[in-house]
């Protein structure tokens, strides 16, 4: 990666930074639930990669700029429809955040994504923790039942031990915090109130540790 990349790469979402860690020698990307414009996101901080995205609808809240940058579009029900028409062993970097607590099958979901990584490839995912549950109810989110959408929790050992079975290793774990959010917080409350006219409770996700994460490395 070039030394501008880098110093980008920096800021770019969480979910992303574990693109680095890859030894899969490729550049080719996969991210399923690719809503509120992460094509346009993550190409903001990272060029030159070939990204595909998985999402049940194209109605996810994709601007036409997120549109003309994604590669593939799969358009599949990740809780009632295989994965077959993805290629396995095909991409370096695959992700998966706030999706898996929208559905029952997770665990499956994960394991089978694992299986679309190259050798050296990475899979990052993120859902809410259970402690979540126990948090103030905001609007935008801030405790698990304020989204009428969430389904159930996982476990996070659960999850290492499938992907461990899957042939990954586990690379990083836990509660998620992004320490440039934490230190952007009154920005987004003061962005947050002149774009919403509210702070949404995501503005407070990596102070409180709302979400826990996995990234884990294919080695067979």
């Amino acid at each position: 990666m070039k030394r501008s990349e880098t110093k980008m790469s920096f800021f770019a979402p969480y979910k992303y930074k574990f693109i680095e860690s890859s030894r899969s020698g490729g550049r080719r990307v996969l991210e399923a639930g690719i809503g509120n414009d992460s094509p346009l996101m993550f190409f903001r901080y990272y060029k030159g990669y070939e990204y595909d995205g998985i999402d049940i609808t194209k109605e996810c809240g994709l601007s036409p700029e997120s549109l003309k940058l994604i590669g593939k579009f799969f358009l599949i029900d990740l809780e009632n429809e295989e994965l077959d028409s993805v290629p396995d062993i095909y991409y370096d970097y695959v992700v998966i955040a706030h999706v898996i607590e929208h559905i029952n099958n997770g665990e499956d979901v994960i394991a089978r994504l694992s299986g679309k990584l190259k050798p050296g490839g990475v899979i990052y995912a993120e859902y809410p923790s259970e402690k979540s549950a126990r948090f103030p109810s905001m609007k935008g989110t801030l405790n698990f039942y304020d989204d009428p959408t969430h389904k159930r929790f996982y476990e996070i050992e659960k999850l290492k031990k499938i992907l461990t079975d899957s042939g990954c290793e586990i690379i990083g774990s836990g509660i998620k915090r992004d320490y440039l959010r934490i230190i952007g917080i009154p920005y987004m409350i003061i962005k947050s109130l002149f774009v919403r006219g509210y702070v949404r409770g995501s503005v407070f996700w990596d102070l409180l540790g709302f979400a826990e994460y996995i990234a884990a490395r294919r080695v067979a």
